[in-house]
């Protein structure tokens, strides 16, 4: 627990040559100086590999380290398993765990989440190319053929059917996992959404933030292909030169209207699946989370992954920044990780919901 006078947050990132870096920590920290935010002066950065970390005054250690940690990073989860040992023997309170952090394997995270009913895509783990047969004819088609420990969309194979199982390139992926694919378009089409509404016309993933019990959105991003994400979404298609050269002779303009009038309105609105995520995120053994799931036309929702290091440039390196209000909101999200660090320094066990957004 929080001790008094042990005002310190000490937060353990990766040293060099140990992990990958993503821009979102250096955003956080600059944020809290623009704000001159008393918070900064309690933060103490220890890199891993650097040898014994510093816990003079230290109340509070959150690992921010790439994930899954065990099997991407094994030296720099030896040293942060370390130093987590260390503060529980302190008895210093902890966010996401090395060991959570090694939940996040594609597979892993699937079996957890469907023991603890979390609405997910079926899995099956690939060791071996010996393995993948099997594998897909567990799952059965559709499905996905992906690494097992990358979030980004890089070597990801989509197949549909036997023919395409012949023809995939698996060793490239191991290890892989196999997962269920969803048509969560098809499904809004299936009870009679007009072609004209987003969601029956394209393809979505949602996302949110998750830290305790709060829950906070990030973004809506719809995409013409299965497998959302910011490369092949829409607002990166609309950002292009093309579609900024076809809009100058009145193309395309309500189509971005209503991408972006969705997008802002997922982000301003209370979210009715703050629940489930959380559930989610926590049953990873993780305190905080990006949750990446996509909502059924129903209102239930089904969750792709989690990802405890996440991307979150500042704002302006948002894609189509200042249409989206992109700058204010990505303050805002910062300023609301702020929010619940203090809540856990000040030993609130029960941090409450807080809104994020809907369509």
């Amino acid at each position: 627990m929080y001790a008094s006078g042990n005002s310190k947050i000490l937060f353990i990132t990766h040293g060099a040559g140990r992990g990958r870096k993503v821009p979102t920590g250096d955003v956080f920290l600059k944020r809290l100086a623009a704000k001159s935010h008393p918070l900064l002066k309690d933060i103490r950065i220890h890199r891993t590999g650097s040898g014994s970390a510093n816990f003079e005054g230290v109340g509070l250690v959150i690992f921010w380290l790439g994930d899954p940690l065990m099997q991407k990073y094994p030296a720099c989860y030896v040293d942060a398993l370390a130093i987590a040992e260390e503060a529980v023997d302190r008895g210093i309170r902890i966010l996401n765990h090395p060991d959570a952090l090694s939940n996040t394997t594609k597979s892993r995270q699937a079996h957890i989440w469907a023991d603890a009913g979390v609405p997910c895509a079926a899995a099956a783990s690939v060791s071996t190319l010996e393995e993948m047969a099997g594998a897909i004819e567990q799952i059965g088609f559709p499905c996905i053929v992906r690494s097992d420990q990358e979030h980004a969309q890089r070597q990801v194979a989509t197949l549909f059917k036997a023919e395409d199982a012949k023809a995939l390139d698996s060793e490239g992926l191991l290890p892989a996992v196999v997962l269920k694919l969803y048509d969560i378009r098809q499904e809004y089409r299936d009870v009679g959404r007009p072609r004209s509404d987003l969601f029956a016309r394209y393809h979505h993933k949602a996302r949110a933030f998750v830290c305790g019990d709060r829950v906070l959105a990030s973004h809506l991003f719809f995409s013409t292909e299965r497998i959302v994400g910011l490369s092949n979404s829409l607002f990166q298609r609309e950002a292009s030169r093309l579609r900024r050269l076809a809009r100058y002779f009145g193309y395309h303009e309500r189509l971005r209207a209503d991408l972006i009038a969705a997008d802002k309105a997922y982000f301003s609105a209370p979210l009715e699946e703050a629940q489930e995520l959380v559930q989610a995120v926590r049953a990873l053994g993780l305190d905080f989370a990006a949750v990446d799931y996509s909502i059924r036309p129903e209102g239930h929702i089904i969750i792709w992954e989690a990802n405890p290091y996440f991307w979150l440039p500042h704002g302006k390196a948002s894609v189509l920044s200042r249409q989206r209000d992109a700058v204010t909101r990505v303050d805002q999200t910062f300023d609301w990780f702020t929010a619940c660090i203090k809540a856990y320094c000040n030993d609130h066990p029960t941090l409450s919901v807080v809104s994020a957004s809907r369509r």
